[in-house]
């Protein structure tokens, strides 16, 4: 019996009922996150270059650590997007489980990362309590959706 290419391919992702559902929802919640954190993104930046002082009044330090801040909230916004346009949820539990738990963790990470942006470099303290978490958020989000999909590649066979 011979399949065709996208009838194999298929076969790990979700079809019908609430797989469906689960789909449109994460899609649209990450899509909508991911925009908003875009115009954070460039509201944020319009507020650093207004409201910033000159480089030469503010210790390199805090300079870089606002360019940092504002640079993670674009890749987490950009994550945001790119998975409300092309994501796939899996039909296999355990794989769409861990879909979910890491897209909580990458939609939380623009908000963590919006405050480091506003609070963490006048706190003038080597902790990092907005910036770190919501790396780790970003990291083991795009971590848990990679391991997913290995998973559901490896149960289709």
């Amino acid at each position: 019996m011979s399949l065709s290419r996208s009838a194999i391919d298929t076969k790990p992702y979700a079809r019908a009922g609430q797989a469906d559902r689960s789909k449109i929802l994460l899609r649209c919640l990450h899509l909508a996150v991911g925009l908003l954190s875009l115009l954070a993104f460039l509201l944020a930046g319009l507020y650093l270059y207004l409201e910033l002082p000159d480089s030469s009044d503010v210790p390199q330090g805090y300079s870089m650590l606002y360019r940092a801040n504002h640079i993670y909230l674009l890749c987490a916004a950009l994550l945001n997007v790119q998975l409300g346009c092309y994501l796939n949820v899996l039909n296999f539990p355990l794989a769409r489980g861990l879909q979910w738990i890491g897209s909580l963790l990458l939609l939380l990470a623009p908000a963590l990362l919006l405050l480091a942006i506003f609070d963490e470099p006048v706190q003038s303290g080597p902790e990092l309590p907005y910036t770190l978490p919501a790396l780790v958020a970003l990291f083991a989000g795009v971590t848990l959706h990679a391991t997913a999909r290995v998973l559901a590649r490896r149960q289709s066979r």
